[in-house]
């Protein structure tokens, strides 16, 4: 593909870029995803996550990290809309909702 130059002082491609940019929501759910990766015990989560439900108490367990960590990492995940929660009697039972994770981690792990 050829890369156009766009210059103030010569020709300006201003019109097409902008309509090539994502809407500012778009941007900050973007941002989301890579604030998301940037942790190495959420990208473990979200790992654990690609084919399973898992409780909190379970994550605990898998990660040898407190439930309350993985408490707080999970709240996180949900405030950034990557992953959600269905509940069964007392469990939490979470899962990845943000399909555009999953690709973005198998397209990294080479799946």
């Amino acid at each position: 593909m050829k890369l156009h130059r766009s210059c103030c002082e010569g020709i300006s491609h201003i019109a097409d870029i902008k309509k090539a940019l994502l809407s500012d929501e778009e941007i900050v759910k973007l941002t989301y995803i890579y604030k998301a990766l940037s942790d190495p015990i959420r990208v473990k989560m979200l790992l654990a996550l690609m084919d399973y439900e898992i409780c909190v108490g379970e994550m605990s367990n898998l990660l040898g990290i407190s439930q309350s960590h993985v408490s707080h990492q999970f709240k996180i995940l949900r405030r950034y809309e990557i992953v959600t929660f269905t509940k069964d009697k007392k469990m939490s039972f979470y899962r990845i909702i943000n399909e555009d994770v999953k690709k973005i981690l198998k397209i990294a792990t080479k799946e």
